[in-house]
């Protein structure tokens, strides 16, 4: 009789220990859907080409996880968060927390940065109250980007008032500044740094803090609660904490930054 319990139990056995050689990841908690899919932007030293900030963060966190990683791809703003909404994408770079995406996505800080304005060289206003009462004002935006409470409010009424220029990334976004098909544009030091080495295009653009007494934002790795559990999502948030802590979020940011603006960006802590 104990031989056959015992043969019983190795039948029931048998078919998930199969599963679990078969696909060793599904065992993870970290990564209970198997490999990765990743959804990157281009948005300066994060991403451009397959390399950034945003891929080593992504592939570090992986390997501490041991996570496969199954597929990386490059796509619009918009797309990357709806395919994260529908359980398309696992993992999303440079994600800011707004309450629509907080409700499909588990998203975690790990730095902190600011919008600036950049305005076009023949535009003469130099405060937010003369841009928005200039009549030649057209102002750009990255289609899907926000940028924090109180710039997109400025947006939001511009748009009302059919002012504002839709981009389909900051290469386009750039073109169009550049240009003058555009006289104003949100955009931090990381998106907009590499633009601006070309000395032509420096001196085409001014640029200024019209928004002095607003928060930095923070911009966060987001995982797609159709893939994650809030269990499996924190392990990555407590790694995330620890990269902080041991230094290597910092040496990350180094690699794609210059030393003051990777500190600025580390300047908050990430919990």
């Amino acid at each position: 009789m104990r031989f056959r319990a015992a043969w019983l139990a190795c039948l029931l056995l048998t078919p998930t220990a199969n599963l679990a050689a078969a696909n060793p990841a599904a065992a993870n908690p970290a990564c209970p859907n198997g490999p990765l899919r990743v959804g990157y932007y281009k948005i300066g030293a994060a991403y451009r080409d397959g390399k950034g900030y945003d891929v080593d963060l992504v592939h570090e966190l992986a390997q501490r996880l041991h996570c496969q990683i199954g597929s990386e791809m490059e796509l619009p703003r918009l797309r990357a968060l709806k395919m994260l909404e529908n359980g398309l994408l696992d993992v999303g770079p440079s994600t800011i927390a707004t309450p629509e995406r907080k409700a499909y996505a588990w998203i975690y800080p790990y730095n902190h940065t600011k919008n600036l304005v950049l305005l076009y060289h023949a535009t003469q206003a130099r405060t937010l109250a003369d841009l928005r009462a200039d009549p030649a004002l057209r102002w750009g935006a990255i289609r899907g980007y926000r940028h924090g409470p109180a710039q997109d409010k400025l947006l939001a009424d511009l748009a009302a008032q059919h002012k504002v220029v839709i981009a389909e990334d900051e290469d386009d976004l750039y073109k169009m500044l550049s240009s003058g098909v555009v006289t104003a544009a949100f955009a931090q030091p990381l998106s907009y740094g590499r633009w601006l080495r070309d000395p032509l295009a420096a001196r085409q653009i001014t640029i200024l803090d019209l928004f002095p007494e607003a928060d930095m934002v923070a911009s966060g790795l987001a995982l797609s609660k159709s893939r994650f559990s809030q269990e499996a999502a924190e392990k990555w948030h407590q790694e995330l904490v620890k990269m902080y802590q041991d230094g290597s979020l910092y040496a990350i940011m180094q690699r794609f930054l210059n030393e003051g603006a990777a500190k600025q960006m580390m300047r908050l802590p990430i919990n």
